[in-house]
């Protein structure tokens, strides 16, 4: 045998015991042609590179794919087991599947763990996150101005049915209107009363109402302010007074002579009255058998107490006035309230028996009532006629009653004494100002009641002797009267 034989000889000897039973596939070398291994990257033969080394002189190729052997398997399982460890953090026992590793939002650094402040380590149920604000809750109702009314105290505020202008009534037996953008005086007239309390009627005329010392309601056409008032003749200490469907025929009330009086506008002549058995301070307009009726809510008192209320309820286009009227008992001592939407029910606060009551007209009558916290003096209704709110005067409360049910929803704390309150046109907001009971009255602010259920959405600051408030047609402006401060705030979303 040859030299070169025995080397070739030796060299095949030694690749089949490289090689083995279980030895990779050969392929021809890309420059001899000689068979090397799948995966080798130098040929015996020619000593040519087939993978390229880092030198800068080796073939740039990239090497044929390699089938992983037993070991490699292995070795990739180590791998990955050591990848998951490190991703979780955590050591799992035998036969618990490892945590999920949370996803990071958008934006945040990877892997940032989570603060363990915010959760709790003995307590799985960690509360949810607080819900978005109500749509109420984000109109964001704020002081847009104030301006001064002079050296006069104003006693009540009604707006413009425009929304542009405000009337005042003073302490000096004056009605004013003023411009809301620059508190600008626009008219001025002198009235033959104080007003206590003024009324908008059919959107033209308004209404001073004097509870004491007083006999006559003027009325002012606020399209003629060079006119004088015309003079309602009511009969002693006027009480309230409304308008009927007809566009020109207005109703009033006194409380010491205990008459009902109907008027025609603009002219203030008398059409026809009625005498009622007991003082009667407040008028609704009603709707019972598919007709308007009013509804006269007066007290009989005993010693300076009140000892039983009822509420008169007549048609008035019935001749003679108030010919068809029947008595219906209402408690012992009720006070301001609110009428439904389809006028078929009274909604009413009755302050001695710490009660709310609501009152259906529209057929057979029939009442429901519920206790509320102490000193109620005024009730509204909110959200398509759901809730009823009290304004609790001793309690320094708003009471929200489920009236389906004729239950306490909840109890709202005020920042004060509420003396008074108006809902916006559509009953989605409640405006109550916080001026207290006394006369002059001390305190100021005003808090907003809105959402479903009710809730305080903005308590906002006014004048000292916070009196009156009162809120546009269209629901966006409330205007707030404060004795003392001699001035009105307006208020915007």
């Amino acid at each position: 045998m040859s030299e070169n034989q025995s080397t070739s000889t030796s060299s095949v000897s030694v690749a089949q015991a490289e090689a083995g039973p279980a030895a990779s596939p050969r392929i021809p070398c890309p420059s001899c042609k000689a068979p090397i291994l799948d995966g080798a990257r130098k040929c015996r033969s020619c000593k040519a590179w087939v993978t390229a080394p880092s030198s800068p002189d080796a073939p740039t190729a990239a090497p044929p794919p390699r089938r992983s052997g037993r070991a490699t398997v292995t070795v990739c399982a180590t791998v990955v087991s050591v990848v998951i460890a490190l991703i979780t953090n955590r050591e799992s026992t035998v036969g618990e599947a490892p945590p999920l590793t949370e996803l990071q939002p958008e934006g945040n650094a990877q892997g940032a763990a989570p603060d363990p402040a915010a959760i709790g380590p003995d307590d799985p149920d960690t509360p949810e996150p607080a819900s978005a604000p109500s749509p109420e809750a984000q109109a964001r109702w704020h002081v847009a101005r104030e301006f001064r009314v002079g050296d006069y105290h104003p006693l009540d505020l009604a707006f413009n049915p425009k929304g542009n202008s405000v009337y005042v009534s003073g302490d000096d037996a004056s009605l004013r209107e003023y411009r809301l953008k620059s508190g600008e005086l626009l008219h001025k007239a002198s009235v033959p009363a104080q007003g206590d309390h003024i009324r908008v009627l059919f959107d033209r005329y308004v209404a001073v109402l004097r509870h004491e010392d007083a006999a006559r309601i003027p009325v002012m056409d606020t399209t003629a302010w060079d006119r004088d008032p015309v003079l309602l003749e009511v009969g002693r200490s006027p009480g309230d007074i409304v308008e009927l469907p007809d566009g020109r025929s207005v109703v009033a009330t006194t409380a010491d002579s205990r008459r009902l009086t109907r008027f025609e506008l603009p002219s203030g002549a008398r059409t026809s009255n009625i005498t009622l058995p007991h003082t009667t301070a407040q008028l609704y307009v009603v709707h019972a058998n598919g007709r308007t009726h009013l509804g006269a809510l007066g007290v009989l008192t005993h010693a300076g107490r009140p000892a039983g209320a009822w509420l008169d309820l007549f048609d008035p286009e019935e001749t003679p006035f108030g010919a068809t009227r029947r008595s219906i008992p209402a408690g012992r001592d009720p006070r301001a309230g609110a009428v439904t939407t389809d006028g078929g029910a009274l909604f009413y606060p009755d302050r001695v028996s710490n009660t709310a009551v609501l009152m259906s007209v529209a057929g057979v009558t029939r009442s429901r009532q519920v206790t509320v916290s102490g000193g109620p003096t005024r009730a509204f209704l909110l959200e398509g006629d759901r809730y009823g709110v009290t304004l609790n005067a001793e309690a320094r409360t708003a009471s929200v009653i489920d009236l389906d049910a004729m239950t306490i929803v909840s109890t709202l704390p005020l920042r004060g004494i509420p003396s008074g309150g108006v809902t916006s046109p559509d009953r989605k907001t409640l405006f109550v100002v916080l001026g207290g009971e006394e006369h002059p009255p001390t305190g100021s602010g005003v808090d907003i009641i809105a959402g479903n259920p009710p809730k305080i959405v903005a308590s906002l600051p006014t004048g000292s002797g916070a009196c009156a408030v009162a809120v546009s047609k269209d629901g966006r402006r409330a205007a707030v009267a404060s004795y003392r401060d001699r001035s009105v705030t307006v208020l915007e979303q």
